[in-house]
């Protein structure tokens, strides 16, 4: 009688053991571990950049220097137009606080009309919650300020550590080489090529959604005559490497602006129907068709990714997902007892979907089962000035 076969009590047991210290030390170790993560995104966009200069003569180290010094100005130099949007809408704090008087007012008098509520009632309402707010404004400012310097330290971090993984790529490259001795240089070699790429597939088509929201922000904001609507526009689209958050934000600066600049509420209205419209468009179209085609993930463990990284390390873990999900089926793929793992995670194959799907899975499995291991490819070296051959990190 046939019998399914599972791998030994004792295996399985040492694997789940091994998971959940695994997710102990993620979650114990995330102030180390997320900037880590980050940086290694980080480097790899910026990799492209430090192998010009070093193909240019550039020392590693001064060519990695460079690289993060450049990514460094750009980003300073677009929170330095944010700032300055900022305080923009600072100067015009009290007509927003007149607009907003005013519309408390009518909402007043609407209330006491409905609802046969006095105006007084309620004004002594608002005031109450109002102190309330007041009171608790320290705190809000003292974890503001907290947020803030942990920020800056992260991303310090992050830029300290994706200059030694650009200047000492190599030596991280031949560490592995010795963890894997028995192992073929090239399969790893391509292993490490296969991640580089996919992180990079995955920044190029982030990149896209960005431009595309942005466009799309823009020229709903430009309809509705809303002041800068490229910059809200495209700083909206930016912020979306924020789940859920980030359109929240995106939409609060030109809501203000349609608030203090327009006589009507409803040009408000439409900057929030605007950015929920495009939210939705992002969420169900535009990034499981762009980022989600690049990294090569199916759309459940996608959702699943999101809810258990964002469980793991909450904001940070949004964000590292869907790259580090793709990283690991990578990893599973390669791994011989981890296989089933890694086509778990990945997409769906064609076959899938036909009529008579099953009996293709059925083939696909048994042709699987019944090939003998084959010698990994090799990749094919290509050389840069002053080097003996290409590989991922180098």
């Amino acid at each position: 009688m046939n019998q399914l076969k599972f791998a030994s009590p004792v295996r399985s047991a040492a694997i789940l053991i091994i998971l959940v210290i695994c997710f102990v030390i993620l979650s114990w170790a995330a102030d180390v571990i997320v900037p880590l993560l980050f940086s290694i995104i980080f480097s790899a966009m910026l990799f492209p950049i430090c192998i010009r200069l070093e193909r240019w003569g550039c020392h590693k180290g001064i060519a990695a220097f460079v690289s993060i010094l450049t990514a460094g100005v750009l980003l300073a130099l677009f929170l330095g137009v944010v700032i300055m949007q900022l305080m923009h809408l600072v100067e015009q704090g009290p007509q927003f606080i007149t607009r907003i008087s005013a519309l408390i007012d009518r909402a007043e008098t609407f209330v006491a009309q409905r609802f046969h509520i006095e105006k007084s009632t309620q004004a002594d309402h608002v005031h109450a919650q109002l102190n309330k707010l007041m009171d608790s404004s320290g705190a809000y400012f003292s974890s503001g300020m907290t947020y803030t310097t942990a920020l800056l330290s992260t991303f310090v971090l992050v830029l300290l550590f994706s200059f030694f993984l650009l200047y000492l790529r190599v030596f991280f490259l031949e560490f592995f080489y010795k963890t894997f001795a028995s192992s073929d240089k090239s399969l790893i070699d391509e292993t490490l090529h296969k991640i580089y790429a996919v992180i990079q597939n995955y920044l190029l088509g982030l990149l896209k959604v960005i431009c595309i929201i942005g466009c799309l922000n823009s020229v709903g904001l430009w309809a509705l005559g809303i002041e800068s609507p490229l910059f809200f526009g495209f700083l909206g689209g930016l912020l979306v490497i924020i789940p859920y958050i980030g359109i929240l934000i995106g939409a609060a600066l030109p809501i203000i602006v349609a608030l203090i600049t327009k006589d009507s509420y409803w040009y408000a209205a439409g900057v929030l129907f605007v950015f929920l419209f495009v939210h939705i468009l992002e969420g169900n179209v535009i990034t499981p068709y762009v980022v989600g085609s690049k990294v090569s993930i199916n759309p459940l463990v996608a959702i699943f990714s999101l809810l258990l990284f964002g469980k793991l390390w909450g904001l940070s873990g949004l964000i590292l997902a869907l790259p580090v999900t793709a990283i690991c089926k990578i990893i599973f793929d390669t791994l011989p007892g981890f296989k089933a793992v890694g086509f778990l995670l990945g997409k769906p194959q064609k076959y899938h979907f036909k009529r008579h799907s099953i009996l293709y899975a059925k083939l696909k499995s048994r042709d699987t089962n019944h090939n003998t291991p084959s010698e990994p490819t090799t990749t094919t070296e290509k050389s840069h000035p002053g080097e003996p051959g290409w590989h991922p990190l180098t």
